[in-house]
């Protein structure tokens, strides 16, 4: 199944580009770069500048997908590993 704006939240999401749109803390706003490792709470993005930052899902993150489409996307839809995401699906 292809990503796209209504499937991206039960997907590998390492490789993407992100930009940081809301988030409680400031001065992680406007952050952009690769999502380089995820984990259940966490993303570890490395900016174009080859510096990484780790970013607590919470807030409204931006992702660019491959066909170039962009996809905003709550933090809470995306916590937890990729396997418990997709465990999500089944019960809906």
């Amino acid at each position: 199944m292809p990503k796209n704006e209504r499937n991206l939240a039960y997907h590998n999401v390492i490789g993407l580009e992100v930009e940081v749109v809301e988030h409680p803390d400031n001065s992680l706003i406007g952050l952009k770069g690769i999502v380089a490792m995820e984990t259940r709470n966490t993303f570890l993005i490395k900016s174009i500048d080859g510096k990484e930052r780790r970013v607590l899902k919470i807030g409204y993150f931006r992702f660019t997908l491959p066909n170039g489409r962009k996809v905003l996307i709550e933090g809470s839809k995306i916590v937890g590993r990729l396997e418990e995401r997709i465990k999500r699906i089944r019960k809906l």
